[in-house]
């Protein structure tokens, strides 16, 4: 076998090797933070570990706070996925999404944020609209705001 191929073969099997995210079964899958049933299509999140270790979560800001508890150590975490709204039970990588806050959807967790692949929101006018957000301001949302109660209006006046 000619050293390209070894090169290559070992490429293969390494991306092969890769922690990929577990498709959501909506309906079955428990929140492992907030323990509720994972029922809505149009969110979700999962955090992989580096071993490949998948945990599922109903929104968002339960990701968030499941991170903030310190149970997984963030060098451990491999990637963070969401579910994009545009495409139901479709899962993006945490870094391709756009974050929308509105009042016009509610999420199961109460903080009305939807994520979206990047440039979708501009590209599809059938997405409800609201204030675009980083997942920076998001996790600050989550953080100051989310625990008080059901938001109203802008997240971040």
């Amino acid at each position: 076998m000619s050293k390209q191929r070894i090169v290559v073969s070992i490429l293969a099997m390494l991306a092969a090797c890769q922690p990929r995210p577990e498709p959501i079964r909506f309906g079955e899958d428990v929140c492992v933070y907030c323990q509720m049933g994972i029922s809505d299509p149009r969110f979700g999140a999962e955090l992989l570990t580096q071993q490949g270790r998948a945990y599922k979560f109903d929104a968002l800001e339960c990701m968030v706070e499941f991170e903030r508890s310190g149970q997984v150590p963030t060098e451990r975490i491999h990637s963070r996925w969401v579910v994009d709204f545009s495409q139901p039970g479709e899962l993006i990588a945490l870094e391709s999404a756009e974050f929308v806050f509105t009042p016009a959807i509610h999420s199961p967790m109460g903080l009305n944020v939807y994520a979206v692949l990047q440039g979708r929101y501009e590209a599809d006018s059938l997405l409800p609209r609201g204030q675009k957000l980083s997942w920076q301001e998001v996790v600050e949302l989550v953080q100051t705001q989310w625990r008080q109660g059901p938001l109203q209006g802008s997240p971040l006046q």
